[in-house]
């Protein structure tokens, strides 16, 4: 190799070590991913925790009852750390704004129910360790519940006609709020959007004692309310979730079932 060459080659390899590396651009934070849970009194929260609060069945069915049972313990074992505490979540929140009542707030863990004491609990409890566990986004679950409302009147959808029920009106206000209000109320929510991601209606109680009015409207009355929704929030692939509670100790109508 040449003088010359040699030369060229050095300069060239000063020139590339002192470049300034373009520094490759931030990926922007994963938005908040929302969830809205609506309903009446299941969803309001009636799970119990322990027998420190009111005394409920001599503390069969509590959780506390159910993580002592061997067969049944793998299925909550995360609510509870090694040190014996409750499991808290920060990366899925809880907005739920009772009616009359303080509003509740913050990170997953017990006491989001109509109660709002640590004794109970509501379908957002295990249904929010979900959804943490399978995104890499921020949650938010907005409760908007109410016991003892029927979707024939209370939370009658505008496409049904006739009055647009309270409940329903009152649901829509809500989640707006919560959005309105997200990085107010979960200061990490700051430099994050938002998105819409699912709606969980577990409901239906007030409607099935009624089969003479509230059962033939229901199926259509649940089509429009999810519609109306989807419209609402312009979301109109809205993934929607139906929650059903039943068994042997529920002696529904005929016309119900």
């Amino acid at each position: 190799m040449t003088h010359m060459k040699r030369a060229l080659l050095i300069v060239a390899t000063v020139v590339l070590w002192a470049a300034p590396v373009k520094p490759r651009a931030a990926e922007p934070p994963k938005p908040v991913k929302v969830f809205i849970l609506a309903g009446q009194s299941n969803m309001e929260g009636q799970a119990v925790v322990d027998l420190e609060g009111e005394d409920y069945n001599q503390g069969k069915g509590t959780l506390v009852a159910l993580m002592r049972d061997p067969a049944k313990a793998v299925m909550s074992q995360h609510l509870r750390g090694a040190d014996g505490q409750w499991t808290v979540r920060d990366d899925v929140w809880v907005r739920y704004q009772r009616e009359e009542e303080p509003l509740l707030k913050g990170p997953l863990g017990l006491g989001f129910s109509v109660y709002g004491d640590p004794h109970h609990f509501g379908p957002e409890l295990q249904l929010g360790h979900v959804l943490g566990n399978a995104l890499e986004n921020p949650v938010l679950l907005i409760k908007t519940a109410w016991g003892g409302r029927s979707l024939f009147k209370d939370f009658r959808p505008p496409s049904s006609g006739g009055p647009v029920g309270k409940y329903y009106t009152l649901m829509i206000a809500q989640v707006r709020e919560a959005l309105k209000n997200l990085k107010t109320d979960f200061p990490d929510a700051k430099g994050r959007s938002h998105e819409l991601a699912g709606f969980v209606w577990y409901h239906g109680w007030n409607d099935g004692v009624e089969p003479k009015t509230a059962v033939p409207e229901y199926e259509q009355n649940l089509v429009n309310l999810i519609r109306d929704v989807r419209r609402e929030f312009d979301a109109s692939k809205l993934p929607v979730v139906i929650g059903e509670l039943t068994g042997p100790w529920v002696e529904a109508l005929p016309e119900w079932t």
